[in-house]
């Protein structure tokens, strides 16, 4: 539900996006816990002398006291939480948390806040600082994508038969396939099938119990990326670099 009040709030978020304006402004586009995906107009935040300069950077957490309007709500003072710098110090960390930023500023509803979305965004960005590798987070964040839009894979069996003994993956239909309704469908190893149940069972909050080999991951996301760019009609300029790192 939207929410309009001009009251004076205290909201903590998720720098998306900074867009310059004017001569010495900067609209910010946030991701709050408390009200969703909003607007913020930041006065003189591009001065040398600004206070607020520094936690209005994109990739970062930040507490902000701002006056919540209807469109672009105003910024009157903005207070560093977490400043995520160790994503920036390595080159495919900052890439995967810049597909991440961009797919929740392009697909993201505004004034729509809703908590999971907030955590994923969160946690995604907290698991890159930390050091995990950027695509296993990448793909953790491609099946909240896929969630995100209605879309499930079956991952607990055939889907066709439901038989446990699954040696393929489809998109066309949706999941795992057992030998017998292969058909066409290339055969995976254990580890890969393992690796992908998991991504889909185990959520991001849960990433220290995923062990999964880089050469894995870098099997199974041709195969994510094409079921999203199937089934979603997705399309995020950061995606081109993210196949540099692949």
């Amino acid at each position: 539900m939207t929410k309009t009040t001009t009251n004076t709030v205290v909201v903590e978020g998720v720098i998306l996006k900074t867009t310059p304006y004017k001569e010495n402004d900067m609209i910010l586009h946030v991701y709050t816990y408390e009200y969703g995906k909003i607007g913020i107009h930041a006065r003189g935040v591009r001065k040398m002398t600004s206070k607020n300069a520094r936690a209005c950077q994109i990739m970062m957490i930040s507490e902000l006291t701002i006056v919540l309007k209807q469109g672009l709500s105003r910024l009157i003072k903005a207070t560093p939480l977490e400043y995520l710098r160790h994503i920036k110090e390595n080159l495919e960390s900052e890439i995967v948390g810049n597909y991440i930023l961009e797919y929740y500023y392009r697909y993201i509803e505004e004034n729509c806040p809703i908590e999971t979305e907030y955590e994923m965004l969160q946690e995604s960005l907290k698991a890159l600082d930390m050091g995990y590798m950027p695509l296993l987070v990448y793909l953790l964040f491609q099946v909240f994508i896929l969630d995100h839009n209605g879309i499930s894979l079956d991952v607990d069996g055939c889907v066709i038969c439901g038989s446990l003994q699954v040696t393929s993956i489809s998109f066309n239909d949706g999941g795992f396939l057992c030998h017998e309704h292969q058909g066409h469908y290339p055969t995976y190893e254990k580890d890969i099938l393992k690796a992908f149940r998991h991504l889909h069972k185990i959520p991001i909050q849960h990433i220290d119990a995923l062990h999964i080999e880089e050469s894995v991951l870098k099997q199974l996301i041709p195969f994510m990326n094409a079921y999203i760019d199937e089934y979603t009609g997705i399309t995020l300029k950061t995606s081109l670099f993210i196949q540099q790192i692949v």
